[in-house]
């Protein structure tokens, strides 16, 4: 029964409805994971260091992609220590009109739209998805979206200010 209780709540309190979860096209995708530890965990978060070990290190940090290197991707570098300045206030390489987290504003936040969170028409102002050839991130475990929860928690640190802890 506490079981069922658990489960209920975190898809009550998930922004993005199951029909949403199954939706291919667009931003707005998420799924809800009921057998993920860091995905049940990521309910009782909104703090960088959690995010940082349980996102951008799990899954953004990997060969060739937002570690630090001389490519595009890794100019937006995602690892400890890096990440904060890399995202709070960073202008986006791909859309230079935006920065990448905006504090208190997650629908200006190009992140969360580059995430597939955020809609690109709910974006602050609208914008357009992501370009093809770059697609919604992460783009690790054959294109395999962060889970609700932890896109929540991202959000949840967004609303706090993005503060560096």
């Amino acid at each position: 029964m506490i079981r069922l209780v658990i489960i209920a709540s975190l898809l009550a309190g998930c922004r993005i409805s199951l029909e949403d979860a199954e939706s291919t096209s667009g931003g707005g995708r998420c799924t809800i994971s009921t057998t993920s530890q860091p995905c049940m965990d990521a309910v009782m978060h909104a703090d960088l260091t959690w995010i940082q070990q349980n996102v951008f290190t799990a899954s953004c940090t990997f060969s060739g992609c937002h570690n630090g290197a001389n490519t595009p991707a890794g100019k937006v570098d995602l690892r400890a220590g890096m990440s904060h300045s890399h995202l709070v206030n960073f202008t986006s390489i791909l859309e230079p009109t935006r920065k990448l987290v905006v504090p208190n504003n997650v629908n200006a936040s190009y992140l969360m739209l580059m995430l597939g969170f955020v809609p690109p028409e709910m974006a602050d102002p609208p914008a357009s998805a992501p370009p093809a050839s770059v697609g919604y991130m992460p783009q690790s475990s054959g294109g395999q979206l962060l889970c609700c929860q932890k896109l929540e928690a991202l959000e949840r640190w967004i609303n706090a200010g993005a503060p560096n802890n």
